[in-house]
């Protein structure tokens, strides 16, 4: 993720740089939430699939977005981990992090939205898939790795909507307030990354993931996990397009970032209501993330040729 505060020239060239999705902790969250959940079966089978329990689905959680970015200079252990056990990933990967709903839309289908399959609902389903039915313990491993971490990306709003170009939200620029501590000129992308997620935790003073993760799981009512977990792919992806159009873009004014000659963004002033409101909703997003990663690995793991806990749209 970015640093905090930059100079504003730092800062517009950093928000045309790809962001990844709630940050390491956002994942860790979802990761150790499903975690908990798995049956003790499910668990056995991901041991035996991360070097016979050498490394856990939270410590893979944010593999994604290593093997997503460009490490600079020598490689850390973290990234050789990560490389190490997604094995080769063609360069399109980037694309695998989100899908682009044009807002508005009258589309019915996320077919126009998703070209060749490069997009975070047809991967999740290709992944889910490979983790059914391959016989390659790599094949599974590297499907493991991006199952965990695109089921947190796509509760994300801003990684299932567009407004005019905008590269979900990473061209709207906004001054977010993190408890009396300013955050100048930063992509609307990266507070729903990060900001919003840093202020609930502020909010409930706590900064350990697991101790977090802990907190959303005691609020978990089985009748309302049920219910999310029955929920289809594009279904999710749906939920959070409509929450970027009624939450997040609320109170931004509209661009178009389409026009060649683009004016210099505007910024805006998000209000205390606004950033409020949006802990609420990043709250039940790493809730529902969690729940439905648990169900989904459930599914592919155990329950293999019974009804997915997490359908694919066809289903």
């Amino acid at each position: 993720m970015r640093p905090r505060s930059f100079p504003s020239a730092i800062a517009l060239l950093l928000a045309a740089l790809p962001a990844f999705a709630w940050g390491p902790s956002g994942h860790r969250i979802v990761a150790i939430i499903a975690e908990q959940r798995l049956s003790p079966q499910a668990r056995e089978k991901i041991n035996k699939l991360l070097l016979d329990g050498k490394y856990s689905i939270v410590d893979i959680a944010s593999c994604a977005d290593t093997i997503r970015g460009n490490p600079r200079g020598n490689p850390t252990p973290a990234d050789l981990m990560c490389r190490s056990l997604a094995g080769d990933v063609p360069s399109t990967n980037g694309l695998w992090h989100y899908i682009d709903i044009p807002v508005p839309t009258k589309a019915k289908t996320l077919e126009a939205s998703c070209k060749d399959d490069n997009c975070v609902t047809a991967r999740i389903a290709s992944f889910s898939q490979i983790l059914r039915t391959s016989k390659d313990d790599a094949q599974r491993r590297q499907a493991l790795l991006f199952l965990v971490h695109l089921m947190g990306d796509i509760h994300q709003p801003l990684h299932a909507a567009e407004r005019a170009c905008d590269k979900g939200g990473n061209s709207e620029h906004v001054n977010f307030s993190l408890d009396g501590k300013k955050e100048s000129n930063v992509a609307l992308h990266h507070v729903w990354d990060s900001s919003e997620l840093e202020l609930l935790m502020n909010h409930a003073n706590i900064t350990d993931d697991r101790v977090f993760a802990g907190i959303l799981m005691a609020g978990i009512k089985p009748a309302e996990a049920d219910k999310w977990a029955r929920a289809s792919v594009d279904q999710i992806a749906w939920e959070s397009y409509k929450l970027a159009v009624s939450k997040v873009y609320r109170g931004i004014p509209f661009q178009n970032f389409c026009d060649n000659q683009k004016p210099a963004p505007l910024v805006t002033d998000l209000t205390s209501a606004y950033e409020n409101d949006g802990t609420k909703v990043v709250r039940e997003q790493l809730t529902k993330a969690g729940v439905r990663l648990a169900a989904i690995l459930e599914s592919d793991l155990v329950s293999v040729g019974q009804a997915s806990g997490l359908p694919t749209a066809n289903q």
